[in-house]
C-alpha cells in the first residue's frame, strides 16, 4: 500500500509528501528511492504507543542510512544491527552504544571486541559457540557484556519459507528440543563476564496473522518456567523480534503487543514473577510503506507468447525481492492519464530472465520516457542493492511538506574505480 500522502493532483501528476514525483525525478534522476518522512514518523508513533520508545529497536537491516539512524536516536528508540559493518556505521553516525542490540548468526571477533569496548547495550547470542567469544571480548574490555539468548521456538509464522526464522530447518537461534537452549542459559549464568538479561525470539518476516505472535510469546513463557525450575533464573527482558507484515488487514503493533502480554501473563503468574520487559524489533513495518521507487520507462516490447513488457531503467539491482521471494511490488503510473489501460509485465535492464519487477499489472498505456512508481520499497531495496551489470545504486531522498532532503547520492564509475587494483 502506498504512503498516505501518495496522491494525484488535479492534473493527474503523482505526488508524495507534497512534492510532485516528476519534479523529484528531474532533480535527482532515476531510478530514485523516495521516503515519506511523515509516514515514517506516523508508523514509529504506532510502535511507541504500543510498547514505549525505549522498548522498540529499529531493525536497521531493512534500511540503514545516516539520516534514518539520527531520526531513530531522536525518537528515543533502540537500534538493532547485524554484524560489524552495521555496528560500525551506527557508531560512526553517533547512535548511542548503550541503545544498540548486536545481532547476527555469526559475529566476528572484531565486532564483539568493538561492542565490548564501546558498551553496546545487548549482544544477542545465536549459538552455544558464541558464548566464550562474547565473554572473551568482554573480559578484554574489563566489563560484563549484557546478553540475550536467541531461541529457535519452532513456531511457523505462515510466511515465505525464506522468511521463516524460528523453525527447525532455520540456521537462526538455539534449539529448545535438544537441550542446547538450557545449556546456553547455564553457561551464560556461570560466566562472570556475561550478564544474562533475557530471551530473544524472531519467528519470521512479512507475518500477516496474530496467532504466531501469541504462540511465540507462549513458547517463551513456557521455556522461562522451565529455566526457573532448573536454575532459579527468571528473565528481565523478552525480545519478540519483528516481522509484522505491511499488507492491508495485517495486525497492528498494539494488537501484537497485547497478544504478547496476554500470552506471557499466565506463565509469569505461575512463576510468581513479574511479566518481563517486552522488546520489539520492527524493520520493514516502519520503513517499507514509506518508500517508493521511481523508474523511467526505456522501452516497450511484445514477446512471442503475446505479453507486453515495459522495460525500465532499474531492476533487480535496486529491488532484488521479486527475484528472491516473488515479492512483486504494486505499480502506479506517475501520471494518471486517460490512456487506455493495458496489462503488462515490468522488466528490469539486467541480463537475467528473473529480472521481472511485476507481472500482469494493469496500467494506463505508458511510452518510452514515462515514469513508473513501485510502491512499498522502503525496506530491503537500498540495503540489498547491488552493482550488477555495473548499474549505479540509486539515491535515497526523504520528502516532507514538499521539501526534498537527500540522504544518499547516486554512486558512479569514479567511485568503483577507487576499489580497483593495478589498472
Amino acid at each position: 500500500m502506498p504512503p498516505q500522502s501518495f496522491t494525484y493532483d488535479q492534473d493527474g501528476n503523482a505526488q508524495i509528501a507534497g512534492a510532485r514525483i516528476s519534479d523529484l525525478a528531474s532533480a535527482f534522476g532515476t531510478p530514485l528511492y523516495l521516503m515519506d518522512e511523515d509516514e515514517l514518523l506516523r508508523r514509529i508513533a504506532l510502535y511507541k504507543e504500543a510498547a514505549g520508545a525505549e522498548n522498540v529497536a529499529y531493525a536497521s537491516k531493512a534500511l540503514l542510512v545516516g539520516k534514518l539512524v539520527k531520526l531513530i536516536a531522536e525518537e528515543g528508540m533502540m537500534l538493532d544491527v547485524v554484524g560489524q559493518g552495521e555496528l560500525e556505521f551506527a557508531l560512526r553516525v553517533g547512535f548511542p552504544a548503550e541503545r544498540i542490540l548486536l545481532h547476527g548468526v555469526y559475529k566476528s571477533p572484531q565486532a564483539l571486541a568493538l561492542a565490548a569496548k564501546e558498551g553496546v547495550g545487548r549482544v544477542v547470542v545465536d549459538s552455544l559457540d558464541e558464548l566464550p567469544a562474547i565473554a572473551k571480548a568482554a573480559r578484554t574490555a574489563g566489563r560484563a557484556q549484557d546478553v540475550l539468548i536467541r531461541l529457535q521456538l519452532g513456531v511457523d509464522p505462515h510466511t515465505h519459507p525464506s522468511l521463516s526464522t524460528s523453525v527447525p530447518r532455520s540456521q537462526f537461534g538455539i534449539s529448545l528440543d535438544d537441550g542446547q537452549a538450557l545449556a546456553a542459559i547455564r553457561q551464560a549464568l556461570a560466566d562472570e563476564h556475561l550478564a544474562l538479561r533475557g530471551l530473544h525470539s524472531h519467528i519470521g518476516s512479512a507475518i500477516t496473522e496474530l496467532p504466531p505472535f501469541r504462540q511465540a510469546a507462549e513458547a517463551l513463557g513456557a521455556f522461562a518456567l522451565t529455566v526457573l525450575a532448573e536454575t532459579g533464573w527468571w528473565p528481565e527482558e523478552l525480545d519478540l523480534g519483528g516481522g509484522l507484515g505491511i499488507e492491508e488487514g495485517a495486525p497492528t503493533p498494539s494488537e501484537v503487543a497485547e497478544q504478547a502480554r496476554l500470552g506471557l501473563t499466565p506463565f509469569a503468574e505461575d512463576a510468581h514473577r513479574p511479566v518481563p520487559r517486552l522488546i520489539f524489533e520492527p524493520g520493514r513495518y516502519l520503513v517499507g510503506p514509506c518508500g517508493v521507487t521511481v523508474y523511467r520507462v526505456v522501452g516497450r516490447k511484445r514477446v512471442g507468447d503475446g505479453r507486453t513488457y515495459l522495460l525500465v531503467d532499474g531492476g533487480m539491482s535496486d529491488n532484488p525481492r521479486p527475484a528472491l521471494y516473488g515479492a512483486h511490488p504494486a505499480m502506479r503510473a506517475a501520471h494518471n492519464s486517460n490512456a487506455e489501460a493495458e496489462v503488462v509485465d515490468v522488466a528490469g535492464l539486467h541480463c537475467e530472465t528473473g529480472d521481472v519487477l511485476a507481472r500482469g499489472v494493469t496500467l494506463p498505456r505508458l511510452e518510452t520516457g514515462d515514469l513508473l512508481v513501485a510502491l512499498d520499497t522502503g525496506a530491503y531495496n537500498h540495503s540489498m542493492a547491488s552493482h550488477y551489470n555495473r548499474v549505479p545504486v540509486a539515491p535515497i531522498v526523504f520528502v516532507r511538506n514538499g521539501v526534498a532532503r537527500p540522504a544518499t547520492r547516486r554512486d558512479s564509475l569514479a567511485d568503483w574505480l577507487r576499489f580497483e587494483v593495478g589498472i
